[in-house]
């Protein structure tokens, strides 16, 4: 609310001054909120094994910062209004970062997960032989060094150079795996697939690189290549979250809706209901089949759980068209 402009002039000595931050304070109060949220596991869906550190980062440096609490909670207050990457750590570890934004006119909330990386039951004290061969190895340790500050400064060609070189001297299918998203980056698709190809090669527990091929044939709109790449997952991992909601995407693709909410209520429950994604697929389902209330109570548990996607233009679009929804006769 702006003052009038007589009265900004009018002669009150020290309290002209006072009105105008006085203003100022109440808009800044009115920009900030409260973000709160937890961390789950993909592996079960209970909480961190230990405290982490949750950070709100913006322009490249940590605004906010919390430790979770005991059941993986955490809660931010007083945060200003904005896009933000929420990055979960244990000491220099960087777990996950997932992008969100802090609004005005809801709950801002935020469900993370904290992502399974290694099929069955390897923790990060389980190192193979392997592991521990390349951790040492200093010239590779080097090359992984400069690629990482390379991708800060987001110099993705030279990045790939020294992946590139980092692959060539024996590493493994997580550097492979580095590798096939810089090649998303600088739009090399089909080298893309091939790195990932060469990580599972390389490590078939190792769960990113099935995660990362998928959602290239997702992408694409490949659901049969999608549902291959989801089995195969499966058969290294049959209680993986994502591998049953890349396996529910694909039955969705190929017109099999039943089997796809089958898939989507198992990747549900293996987290105790506690992820996001499982919620908007099963909206999705539900929306094609013509169940209405159904689709509308997933998709409002989903944005419950996720509150910055509610502003994007395409989940609004989503809930014009759930609330225009007929069910069938």
């Amino acid at each position: 609310m702006l003052l009038p402009t007589f009265l900004l002039r009018s002669n009150l000595g020290s309290r002209k001054q006072m009105v105008p931050l006085f203003l100022s304070l109440i808009l800044i109060a009115a920009e900030l909120r409260t973000l709160e949220g937890y961390l789950f596991r993909e592996s079960d869906g209970g909480p961190p094994l230990r405290s982490l550190t949750v950070e709100l980062v913006r322009e490249g440096r940590a605004r906010h910062r919390e430790s979770t609490r005991a059941d993986g909670s955490f809660r931010f207050e007083k945060v200003p209004q904005g896009e933000y990457t929420l990055r979960a750590r244990f000491s220099d570890f960087v777990i996950t970062e997932e992008p969100i934004v802090i609004a005005d006119g809801w709950k801002n909330f935020a469900a993370v997960m904290l992502p399974k990386r290694w099929a069955g039951t390897t923790t990060f004290r389980t190192v193979t032989a392997e592991r521990l061969m390349t951790q040492s190895d200093r010239k590779l340790q080097k090359l992984l060094k400069e690629g990482t500050q390379l991708i800060a400064k987001k110099e993705f060609l030279e990045a790939i150079r020294v992946y590139e070189q980092a692959t060539a001297a024996g590493a493994q299918a997580d550097v492979w795996d580095g590798l096939g998203l810089l090649y998303l980056r600088t739009d090399r698709k089909n080298e893309a697939l091939g790195a990932f190809e060469r990580a599972i090669e390389l490590d078939p527990k190792y769960l990113f690189s099935y995660a990362h091929l998928g959602s290239v044939y997702l992408e694409a709109r490949r659901y049969k290549e999608l549902m291959v790449v989801a089995q195969r997952a499966l058969a290294m991992d049959s209680n993986w979250l994502t591998a049953h909601s890349m396996l529910g995407e694909a039955q969705i693709g190929t017109g099999d809706l039943v089997a796809a909410q089958k898939s989507a209520m198992t990747a549900s429950q293996l987290v105790r209901g506690r992820a996001p994604g499982p919620y908007l697929l099963l909206a999705k389902i539900l929306w094609a089949r013509q169940n209405c209330p159904d689709a509308r109570r997933h998709l409002e548990r989903y944005l419950e759980l996720r509150s910055s996607v509610r502003g994007l233009s395409e989940m609004l679009q989503s809930l014009k068209m759930l609330s225009e929804c007929k069910p069938a006769k």
